[in-house]
């Protein structure tokens, strides 16, 4: 009896010893990190709180330091948003090139998730030659599609082979076929991600729901439509929130291929403070605009997680 007494104790104080280790082993760890942490922290808040109060200012290079520049509150800002009609018409043009890139290359991502999910000879091959383009720099991207979109290039020389001479177009000479180039170059650079996106949720979609539905008689295409796809709906959601800030930020490809041009017909908001920063020296209007974008970003991110987040919390309860 007093043995068993004596044993409880023991018992009872040894599931104690992993736990101590764990905490030790806890506070370690966090100890090792935080130094890279604060480091990432430190170069991450430091510029964004300088260029914030340089969007406050007036000040430009040329004037001397940051520190003796005229604090002039919010007019960067209501200049912004009521007199300057460029920065308002790149925004716009950002926002036409996001909804049809983003809708070009969910379209034809889901037609080649869809396709994949089926076996067919070379599938291994053409699939890493589909993810091939998203590996590619942006810049080396936008000038490959530069040189083939010049008037006496593979395009044009194909055009005309099949339609005549005299039939290619000018690309970049006018503002609809410039615009054109850059949705085709965006939509070929960024398709495969939507694709290995989609591909991946479309793995996951679990099987039982589908063969109740193919049980009770619902068509291969009743399937998709109303089984399949509303299950993917939060995998679409994110794949249209990481493309879609990509989108925001499009620039490379737009530098290499018109600079903006013919006027100002493609000029993205990224270019436009692009050349605000670095043509003009405007550096504190350049960063009162970066975070007028900036700020925009995070309202449409907020508002398209929304329906993921509500599914999310309904698995919850």
């Amino acid at each position: 009896m007093n043995a068993h007494v004596e044993a409880a104790p023991l018992l009872a104080s040894s599931p104690a010893l992993p736990r101590k280790r764990t905490t030790r082993r806890a506070r370690i760890a966090r100890a090792l990190l935080l130094p890279s942490q604060l480091v990432s922290l430190f170069v991450l808040i430091v510029p964004l709180v300088v260029a914030l109060y340089m969007s406050f200012t007036d000040w430009t290079p040329t004037r001397g330091s940051l520190l003796n520049a005229e604090f002039v509150g919010l007019m960067n800002y209501e200049e912004l948003l009521v007199y300057d009609t460029r920065f308002v018409e790149a925004v716009g043009r950002t926002l036409a090139f996001a909804i049809v890139c983003l809708s070009l290359e969910f379209l034809i991502g889901l037609g080649l998730a869809v396709l994949f999910m089926r076996s067919f000879r070379g599938k291994s091959v053409l699939f890493s030659l589909l993810l091939t383009p998203m590996m590619v720099l942006p810049v080396v991207v936008g000038y490959t599609f530069w040189m083939l979109f010049q008037s006496n290039g593979p395009i044009n020389q194909v055009i005309e082979l099949a339609f005549g001479p005299g039939s290619a177009p000018e690309w970049f000479r006018s503002a609809w076929t410039a615009r054109a180039t850059i949705v085709v170059t965006e939509v070929w650079h960024w398709t495969p991600l939507f694709f290995l996106i989609l591909l991946s949720g479309l793995n996951a979609v679990p099987e039982n729901p589908v063969r109740a539905a193919t049980i009770l008689g619902a068509s291969p295409r009743q399937v998709f439509f109303r089984v399949v796809l509303p299950m993917l709906a939060p995998v679409i959601v994110i794949a249209f929130v990481i493309r879609g800030m990509e989108v925001v930020k499009l620039f490379d490809e737009v530098f290499m291929l018109t600079r903006g041009g013919p006027g100002t017909s493609t000029e993205t908001i990224s270019l436009y403070i692009y050349k605000l920063a670095f043509n003009d020296f405007q550096l504190a209007y350049g960063a009162a605009a970066a975070f007028l974008v900036l700020v925009g970003t995070l309202v449409l991110v907020h508002l398209m997680l929304t329906p993921v987040r509500n599914v999310l919390l309904e698995e919850r309860r």
